[in-house]
């Protein structure tokens, strides 16, 4: 198994290394910008293993891998798909184990050959039931429908507005980072932290750019 790990790693690095990206039609500079809608719209549609030269059939079960087998490797194709601007995100702390058998279950799938916007891989198939995919109990489709449930919309105060979006924020680094969420504690959002002049918390920001700081979460 050694050995063919070592040579797994070494063509998923040769992958990363040589990227590129196809384009249908005329070459189209990454200098002309469109809006994502237009891109999402009109991008090329790519199939993942034949794009990277890496077959999902070459990722070894979880099982028969070993903790630290396994964190190379995710480490690896995390890297890999970066490089083809397919990233693999999510949004709580997932075990390197599900995280792996994601991928891997998930690896022959098709992607948008984007270059103007950031692209993300899929988690899991179209269709597939909150909880019923690789990911499990660490679901981000159910992440994201928790977080926002009991949230309806409704005319809100800029105060109201601010609290409101301090409380989302708080449930997400919470659910994301565990016990360390108070490393990442929004203190631009939280009313109490504004200077005397009522101006938000801006992490040693200059003054020239506290205006647009105070302004980012009405975006």
């Amino acid at each position: 198994m050694e050995k063919y790990l070592e040579q797994l790693l070494s063509d998923i690095a040769s992958a990363t290394e040589n990227a590129s990206f196809p384009i249908s039609g005329n070459e189209i500079s990454i200098h002309d910008w469109i809006s994502e809608e237009e891109e999402n719209l009109n991008a090329p549609i790519c199939d993942l293993e034949e794009w990277t030269g890496i077959s999902s059939h070459q990722l070894p079960p979880a099982d028969v891998l070993i903790d630290s087998q396994i964190s190379l490797l995710l480490t690896a194709l995390k890297k890999m798909l970066d490089a083809y601007n397919c990233s693999f995100v999510l949004q709580t702390e997932v075990p390197d184990q599900i995280q792996y058998t994601t991928i891997r279950e998930n690896f022959s799938q098709q992607v948008k050959v984007k270059i103007r916007h950031m692209g993300f891989f899929e988690l899991c198939k179209p269709g597939t039931e909150h909880r019923q995919c690789a990911l499990g109990k660490y679901c981000q489709c159910s992440f994201y429908e928790e977080l926002f449930s009991g949230f309806t919309d409704e005319e809100l105060s800029p105060e109201e507005e601010r609290a409101r979006a301090l409380e989302i924020e708080v449930n997400h680094i919470k659910r994301k980072y565990g016990e360390d969420w108070e490393k990442y504690y929004p203190y631009h959002l939280d009313a109490k932290y504004d200077d005397e002049n009522g101006r938000h918390y801006n992490y040693g920001f200059d003054d020239g750019d506290e205006e647009d700081e105070d302004d980012w979460w009405r975006k």
